[in-house]
């Protein structure tokens, strides 16, 4: 039946009068209230950096109240339950919550925030001495790795003897807290933790690149009947460019079936590449020599074993151990006798190497006595004042009270009156230093006991003029010859030698 105009407006008329709601307008959409997360999440993007800082001094105030009200919206993922709706509600929630808090740690570990670094690290760190599903103990032990402070080492040590299921989080973030507590935490977890933790520690120490404490643990670490943990020792002493580890990573080498040598080579070629890369090349020889000698092991080892040998065979000692040979200037004034070459107190002048360097890298170790002043000449001619018509790199007593006022760039490693050199790597008087100078191109680095306290591009450091204001034509030179610099003070020198870089 074909329903007229009229007769349809009668249907529609009689429909809306019988169900109820039909004409009216849909119920508006909720709105989600707004939670502490989405406020100081929106506050976090919409500012300036300038602002940001008294946003993270507000949220620490009144005991964190912030924090924690923000923090009570992070969630174990794996447990939200209730329907779609309700899942996807707490989700973003999470998703806030934890976006907004790590705004807070990036600010707070950035340079110049170090009272509210410590702050909120103290926040994290008393939540996780409290009990929180393992998705959020996860996150927040993040956060206190991030932050990288030594108030949330404690909370991370108890978490990982305590055996608890992220403590592999744990121990990572111990990793990335620097100082000597929270090594000496992965050193006990490593000793005397639970044992499938101990690679992890393992694994972190390693990461650290700090081997004084740690080489002795890790090599006592493979006598332990776990593989796992021999496995992770092994890697981090290769890693550490550990010399002790030579002999237990060759002796793995020769007992390894055909099929594990190419792994175990693998790991004598990462432990060459890192004692080449340090100071130990003359050892790195012999390291690969035992590997060449072994059979089985596969020929694309060999070669990577023979490529690294012959740099290590490139370097050339500079001094013979006994006599001036090789220098030339005022070698009167220093004493070459012992394997070490002496400037006494009231003597020195500056000597010089025979042969001149382009690009080159330059090892040796200096000990200093109380206010010692000398320098190193580099790319230097043999006459004239190296400082100016060469470089000069600084060696000096940084310590000493007669030096207290000098300038940025006139204390050790700097070159002088142009680069300024980080400071606080220096040894005690009396003990050995040891350094690396690599200059390459335009670039200049200098390496204090494994610290970069130098590291410039000569052009850009000169382009609106020098430091000291004055003229350093010696900046334009591309070769010359390494030299000391006596200025009449004590010092010592040992263990020379030189690698050209030219034609690499």
């Amino acid at each position: 039946m074909r329903l007229t105009t009229f007769t349809s407006l009668l249907v529609v008329w009689f429909i809306s009068m019988s169900v109820p709601g039909f004409c009216q307008d849909p119920a508006p959409q909720e709105t989600p209230a707004k939670t502490p997360a989405d406020t100081l999440l929106q506050q976090l993007l919409g500012i300036d950096a300038s602002d940001k800082q008294v946003i993270l001094e507000a949220a620490l105030d009144e005991d964190a109240k912030q924090i924690h009200a923000v923090f009570a919206h992070v969630k174990d993922r794996t447990l939200i339950g209730g329907d779609l709706k309700q899942k996807n509600e707490l989700l973003q929630q999470d998703v806030a919550a934890r976006s907004a808090l790590h705004g807070l740690v990036m600010l707070a570990a950035a340079p110049g925030h170090e009272a509210q670094r410590l702050a909120l690290a103290r926040v994290f760190a008393e939540l996780v001495s409290s009990t929180h599903p393992e998705g959020v103990e996860r996150f927040l032990i993040r956060m206190v790795g991030e932050l990288g402070d030594p108030i949330g080492v404690a909370a991370l040590r108890a978490s990982v003897l305590a055996d608890e299921n992220w403590s592999d989080e744990s121990v990572r973030s111990l990793g990335f807290i620097p100082g000597e507590a929270a090594q000496e935490a992965l050193i006990e977890i490593l000793k005397d933790g639970p044992t499938r933790w101990r690679p992890a520690a393992a694994t972190a120490l390693g990461a650290r690149g700090e081997t004084e404490g740690v080489v002795a643990v890790l090599l006592r670490s493979l006598e332990a009947n776990d593989p796992a943990t021999t496995e992770a020792s092994l890697d981090a002493l290769a890693g550490l460019g550990a010399p002790e580890a030579m002999k237990p990573m060759v002796d793995r080498l020769l007992a390894a079936s055909e099929g594990q040598k190419g792994r175990d080579a693998d790991r004598i070629l990462e432990l060459a590449e890192q004692m080449e890369a340090g100071r130990y090349e003359a050892y790195c020889i012999n390291l690969l020599d035992a590997l060449l000698y072994t059979r089985a092991v596969p020929e694309n080892r060999r070669e990577m074993a023979r490529k690294i040998r012959q740099r290590c065979v490139s370097w050339k000692s500079l001094f013979d151990g006994r006599s001036a040979n090789g220098w030339i200037g005022q070698t009167d004034g220093y004493q070459f006798s012992g394997g070490e070459i002496h400037c006494e107190a009231g003597n020195g002048g500056n000597i010089y190497t025979e042969d001149e360097y382009a690009d080159f890298i330059f090892r040796f170790e200096f000990k200093l006595w109380p206010g010692s002043n000398n320098g190193l000449g580099l790319r230097a001619p043999s006459s004239g004042n190296a400082a100016y018509q060469g470089m000069e790199a600084q060696i000096l007593d940084d310590g000493a009270d007669k030096y207290a006022n000098l300038k940025p760039y006139q204390f050790h490693g700097s070159i002088y009156g142009v680069i300024p050199a980080v400071r606080g790597h220096q040894l005690p008087v009396g003990e050995w230093n040891f350094q690396e100078v690599r200059c390459e191109g335009r670039r200049v680095t200098i390496t204090l006991n494994g610290h970069v306290i130098v590291d410039a591009d000569l052009d850009v450091a000169s382009r609106d003029g020098t430091l000291d204001g004055q003229a350093h034509p010696g900046l334009k030179r591309s070769s010359g010859h390494i030299g000391f610099l006596g200025h009449g003070d004590a010092v010592a020198f040992r263990n020379l030698r030189v690698r050209s870089l030219s034609g690499e």
